[in-house]
C-alpha cells in the first residue's frame, strides 16, 4: 500500500508539474503577444474625398502650396500667360531671339531684362511700350493686336505688388467645362497674341467660335480637326503651341482635352 501510495504522489507531482509548465508558457505566450500590440502604434485611417487632398480628387492639388487669395498676383499662372501669347513668339522675346535683349519666357528672364520696376508700375519700361499710342514703340507692334485694358491693369498691379513670384495651389476644377467659362479664357491668355483677327498665324484665328469670313480656322474647327488638342498636348505631327513658351499648364491641358471629347459644344 505505501508502495502503491508512493506511486500515486509520484504521478500527481508530475503531472502538476506538466500543467504548471503549459500555464507557464501560455502566460509567457500571451504577455508576449500584449507587448507586441502594446508596441505598435497605427496612425489613423483617412480617406481622402473631395478638396482634402488639395485639388478636387483629379490629382492636380498640391499641398505643399497655400491656396490662391484672389486679390494677389500670380506670375506663372496670370502674368506669364500674357507674355506668351502677346511677346514670346519666334523672333521677339522668348529666350531664343531676345530681342532688343529682353527675354519674357521665364520669372529669372524678365527680371534680368530690367524692364520692370518691383513696386513702381509708372516707372517701368514695360508699361511703357504696352500702353503707348506711338505705333513704332508700342508692344505687340503692328500688325499684331494691341494688349486688352485689363490685361494691361493686370500687369500694372502684378508690378506695383512688388512684381513677386508668389505661388499658390488654385485646384483644378473640371466639373463643369464650358467654352465661354473655361476654353476662351485659356484660348485668350495663351494663342490670340498670335491667332487673332489680324495676325492668324498657320490660318487659325481663335478670336471667335466659328470660322471668319476669311477662311481662317475658328476654335470649333481646330478643336474638330484635331489640331488645338495636338498642338498644346504635343502630340501628333503638330506644331508645339504656345509656340516658343512653355506647354501649359496640367490643369488647363486637362479642360481643354475634356471639352474636345465633349464634342468641343459652344456652351
Amino acid at each position: 500500500m505505501h508502495e502503491l501510495n508512493s506511486i500515486c504522489v509520484s504521478s500527481f507531482v508530475k503531472n502538476n508539474r506538466s500543467m504548471v509548465s503549459t500555464y507557464s508558457k501560455l502566460t509567457i505566450a500571451f504577455l508576449v503577444v500584449l507587448l507586441i500590440f502594446s508596441a505598435c502604434k497605427h496612425e489613423p485611417l483617412v480617406t481622402i474625398n473631395g478638396n482634402n487632398g488639395g485639388g478636387n480628387g483629379n490629382g492636380n492639388g498640391n499641398n505643399s502650396l497655400p491656396p490662391c487669395d484672389p486679390d494677389s498676383v500670380y506670375f506663372e499662372q496670370d502674368i506669364l500667360p500674357l507674355f506668351t501669347s502677346n511677346c514670346n513668339m519666334s523672333g521677339c522675346h522668348n529666350s531664343a531671339s531676345h530681342a532688343s535683349g529682353i527675354d519674357l519666357s521665364s520669372y529669372a528672364a524678365v527680371m534680368n531684362s530690367n524692364v520692370v520696376t518691383p513696386g513702381q508700375s509708372n516707372n517701368s519700361n514695360l508699361v511703357d511700350v504696352i500702353t503707348t499710342s506711338n505705333p513704332g514703340d508700342i508692344m505687340p507692334p503692328p500688325p499684331m493686336t494691341a494688349m486688352p485694358t485689363v490685361q494691361i491693369q493686370l500687369i500694372k498691379k502684378w508690378i506695383n505688388q512688388g512684381a513677386l513670384d508668389l505661388h499658390c495651389d488654385n485646384g483644378c476644377d473640371t466639373t463643369n467645362v464650358t467654352y465661354t467659362a473655361t476654353i476662351k479664357p485659356i484660348l485668350q491668355n495663351y494663342c490670340l497674341g498670335c491667332h487673332n483677327a489680324t495676325s492668324s498665324g498657320g490660318g487659325y484665328n481663335l478670336t471667335n467660335y466659328a470660322d471668319d469670313v476669311n477662311g481662317n480656322l475658328g476654335v470649333q474647327s481646330s478643336a474638330l480637326n484635331g489640331s488645338l488638342s495636338g498642338s498644346v498636348h504635343y502630340t501628333g505631327t503638330w506644331s508645339h503651341m504656345p509656340k516658343g513658351g512653355s506647354q501649359l499648364p496640367a490643369c488647363e491641358l486637362t479642360k481643354i482635352r475634356i471639352w474636345v471629347d465633349s464634342g468641343a459644344p459652344n456652351n
